[in-house]
């Protein structure tokens, strides 16, 4: 049984730790771990030196082919002991770590090097039970042995007493129910993990270090205990059991909320940022176009002010009016557009004319643009024609502007269509300036952009992310910095009703 209740000490604070990572983990994992590590050392031991009783053996090894196997197997005493050493001296100062990180006590908060001050008698502990060097003490004397065993167990004793006020202290201080109520499972854990090893903490090592020596058994835990104890044991591992788990749940449902809270924090602190930067852009490029506005009403005016005004610079005026004003209508009907595409009606649509409705676009703006298509025969894909034919008409023009700014005497774009297992696949391939990796992380995302942003908010690939999304379709780009690009658009095919 006490198998049984270690192991779900331990695989418990594992998972916890992975769960939440933080300091307190940490900690409840050096504390369960060395707990552990005490307790195996000590059944071993127990396994070795036999003349337990029939409730002992069931107690500490459930099967008795679990004693015969750990009885034969070869483990040196010193390093058991030694093993006993360290989960036996670790423990009280994580638990006093645990506790002081717990408390909310002010000098105890203040103070920066407290896991170090607490760590420092396990550690020299640890150092003199190491097993060559106590074993060379005992040549000096018998008292030292005595001086060194009975300090452990007082520092121990201190540890202990410190954790426990300072955990009820804690709990005591704490008014939110909700609050108390989680800490309590916490500290009744801690509580009895803590008097499951006072029952075995006196068991000091230097009875495994010297197993047949009669002067230390009044030194012995459990081991030299009346067989009433048994059944002690057997009610504190039912204890330690059910409040380790309501502990565990407890701390568990506390981490989980927290992710979700941390995880709703980022959430909302990533779409903060992003209409802090789109709101940023669009407040910008507004300011600008408005800006110019009123340098060309600055004009117009100057001009009507004159006896007899120039009919052609007010023509010229009026016509740069316009186009501000036109560009400004598109960026607000493209951030219209972007942000209320949600709505479409998927019907079954033949890949040409999909094609058909982006070249009619792309021409409309260049139409001297020669674009090389490929496109398999009657094939049928569930889409919104128009919506898809916007999204890769974006991509069309965008892989055209790059081959642009390239500078290329040589300009090639190209429009392919082709089966793709499940999918139909647009493939759109310029031979531009191509795109960097670090840009390809961010390219899609809103309001990014690396061109004039009075011209462009950064909305185009976005757009088009969000149209093949909603046509339960996949976006891929494929790109070398100076050697072009390419993006494949998988749709989902649909099947012919003729066939």
């Amino acid at each position: 049984m006490l198998f049984v209740v270690l192991f779900f000490i331990l695989s418990s604070s594992i998972a916890i730790f992975f769960l939440r990572r933080d300091k307190q983990t940490k900690l409840m994992l050096g504390l369960c771990v060395s707990f552990v590590c005490m307790f195996i050392g000590i059944i071993i031991y127990l396994s070795k030196t036999g003349g337990l009783q029939t409730g002992q053996k069931f107690f500490l090894f459930f099967d008795l082919r679990i004693q015969r196997k750990l009885s034969y197997m070869i483990f040196p005493l010193r390093k058991l002991g030694y093993m006993i050493a360290m989960g036996r001296t670790l423990f009280p100062g994580f638990l006093l770590m645990l506790a002081f990180d717990y408390s909310m006590i002010p000098w105890i908060l203040r103070s920066k090097s407290r896991h170090i001050l607490i760590m420092l008698l396990p550690c020299m502990t640890l150092i003199l039970y190491y097993p060559s060097l106590f074993l060379g003490l005992a040549k000096t004397g018998k008292w030292l042995q005595f001086l060194v065993i009975n300090f452990t167990i007082l520092w121990i004793a201190c540890y202990l007493a410190a954790a426990l006020w300072l955990l009820i202290h804690e709990y005591k201080s704490i008014t939110i129910p909700y609050c108390k109520r989680q800490f309590r499972y916490i500290m009744v854990f801690l509580i009895c993990m803590g008097i499951m090893y006072c029952f075995y903490f006196r068991q000091d090592p230097i009875q495994v270090y010297q197993m047949y020596s009669a002067e230390y058994m009044r030194y012995g835990g459990l081991l030299y205990s009346t067989t009433g104890a048994v059944s002690r044991w057997m009610v504190l591992s039912v204890v330690t059991t059910l409040f380790g788990i309501l502990g565990f749940l407890s701390l568990k449902s506390y981490t989980v909320m927290e992710h979700e809270e941390t995880r709703g924090d980022v959430i909302i602190q990533k779409k903060m940022d992003m209409a802090s930067k789109g709101l940023s852009v669009f407040v910008h490029g507004m300011k600008n176009q408005l800006l110019s506005n009123r340098v060309i009403q600055e004009r117009i005016r100057e001009e009507l002010e004159k006896t007899d005004p120039e009919k052609e610079k007010l023509l010229e005026y009026s016509h740069m009016l316009e186009t501000i004003n036109q560009n400004m209508i598109i960026r607000m009907e493209e951030l219209y557009k972007s942000i209320k595409s949600n709505y479409m009606t998927l019907v079954p649509t033949e890949t040409s004319e999909v094609v058909r409705k982006v070249l009619d676009r792309f021409h409309e703006k260049y139409p001297e643009v020669e674009v090389e298509t490929e496109i398999e025969a009657r094939t049928l894909i569930l889409a919104d024609a128009v919506h898809l034919s916007e999204a890769l008409y974006n991509l069309a023009i965008n892989g055209y502007e790059s081959i642009l700014e390239s500078g290329r005497q040589e300009k090639h774009l190209s429009i392919k269509v082709y089966h793709e297992r499940l999918y139909v696949t647009f493939e759109i391939q310029d031979n531009g300036r191509g795109i960097s990796r670090q840009v390809q992380k961010k390219i899609f995302d809103p309001f990014y952009t690396s061109k004039n942003t009075n011209n462009n908010w950064g909305l185009g690939l976005y757009y088009v992310r969000q149209i093949i999304k909603h046509h339960f379709g996949m976006l891929k780009l494929e790109s070398t910095e100076g050697e072009g690009a390419t993006f494949f658009v998988a749709i989902p095919k649909c099947k012919n009703q003729d066939e």
